[in-house]
């Protein structure tokens, strides 16, 4: 009789054998279970908190493109001189991407949740790169769009 080796169960393996953990049967797998609720809705709460930063700069970003409008008439400065609408684009896509993000955060929850109650390990973590994808595209369109009204004011100077 062959005894096997002790090592990290295979992924796939487990995938399809995975059981429901005995919650009962032990107060470590007890706690071990309750811990992983908390720590997936600690995540949620996070999600939502970065999507409401989301629609906040959204809003942040409207209203200061609106102050710049009106800052610039009271210099004597024609109100398209400082943009032109494309800072409008910003606010909308932080707003379309504060939407998505607690979708995808709430899609998610509920994904890990089944996950965990049914003693399954494997994870996804494409919601995780999609928001930083998507964080890196608004810093480039901020970036890009301050440096058009930079350009563009320079421009009006001379």
């Amino acid at each position: 009789m062959t005894e096997k080796q002790a090592g990290p169960p295979d992924l796939e393996s487990t995938a399809t054998t995975a059981k429901p953990p005995d919650i009962m049967a032990d107060d470590r797998v007890l706690l071990a279970w309750q811990r992983s609720h908390m720590a997936n809705e600690r995540t949620f709460l996070a999600w939502c908190r970065t999507s409401i930063a989301l629609l906040g700069f959204g809003f942040v970003v409207e209203r200061l493109d609106l102050f710049l409008r009106y800052v610039a008439r009271m210099v004597g400065l024609s109100g398209d001189a400082l943009a032109t609408g494309a800072m409008i684009y910003l606010s909308l896509f932080s707003f379309a991407l504060g939407g998505v993000a607690i979708l995808i955060s709430g899609l998610r929850f509920l994904r890990v949740r089944r996950h965990i109650n049914r003693g399954e390990p494997s994870f996804s973590i494409m919601p995780d790169i999609l928001v930083v994808a998507s964080m890196v595209v608004i810093a480039v369109m901020a970036l890009f769009l301050s440096m058009r009204g930079v350009i563009h004011l320079e421009h009006l100077h001379r």
